[in-house]
């Protein structure tokens, strides 16, 4: 390979015997290919219903002793 000012000497020689990765064999893939982007969207998901379950759950907790309370009547150690 010449160019203007310069010599380059560029050699390839290629031969079935000097094969690097002659008995290479890929990874075997998962099953079912999950593209990132629908883990992330899952991943987001729960995030949301643990954060909605962690501000609401209390209080649907006390919805329902209220509404067991208003059923059946105070129970014995309700002081109010």
């Amino acid at each position: 390979l010449e160019l203007p000012g310069k010599t380059l000497n560029a050699r390839y020689s290629y031969s079935e015997n000097e094969l690097l990765y002659r008995d290479y064999k890929p990874p075997a893939r998962d099953a079912i290919p999950l593209p990132k982007a629908v883990l992330y969207l899952v991943m987001a998901a729960l995030v949301v219903v643990v954060v909605a379950y962690a501000i609401v759950g209390h209080l649907i907790k006390d919805l329902v002793h209220d509404f067991v309370d208003w059923i059946f009547g105070p129970g014995p150690d309700d002081s109010s």
